[in-house]
C-alpha cells in the first residue's frame, strides 16, 4: 500500500518537472524567434534608413513584435541606431503572469545599402 502512495507522490513531481522542462524549451524557442526577428529588423532599418513611426508600425505588424526604445529618432547615413524590441510570453508553470522577452540591437544606417 505504501508503494502506491509513494508512486502517486512521485508522479506529481515528475509531472511538474516535465511542465518546467517544456516551459523552458518553449521559452528558449520564443527567444530564438525574437532574436532572429530583431536581426532582420536591424537589417531593414539599416537598409532603408527610416525609423519614423509609420515604418516602425509596419515592422511591428510584419514581425509581431513591439519596439521599446529607439535612438536616434531621425538618423542619417553612417549613424548608429540602437533599438530594443520585445514580445510577451505566457508561461505554463514558471510564472503566473506574462514574461517580457527583450532583445537589444545596434545597426549602422547605410551599411547594407
Amino acid at each position: 500500500m505504501s508503494y502506491k502512495l509513494g508512486l502517486i507522490l512521485s508522479m506529481v513531481f515528475v509531472v511538474l518537472f516535465l511542465l518546467l522542462g517544456g516551459d523552458m524549451m518553449c521559452l528558449s524557442a520564443a527567444y530564438s524567434y525574437l532574436d532572429s526577428n530583431s536581426i532582420s529588423v536591424g537589417y531593414l532599418i539599416a537598409k532603408t534608413g527610416r525609423v519614423d513611426s509609420e515604418y516602425l508600425d509596419y515592422l511591428e505588424q510584419l514581425y509581431h513584435l513591439n519596439f521599446e526604445t529607439i535612438s536616434p529618432s531621425s538618423p542619417t547615413v553612417g549613424d548608429v541606431v540602437e533599438f530594443t524590441v520585445y514580445r510577451m510570453y505566457d508561461p505554463l508553470i514558471i510564472s503566473n503572469s506574462e514574461i517580457k522577452l527583450t532583445a537589444s540591437r545596434t545597426t549602422v544606417i547605410g551599411y547594407y545599402g
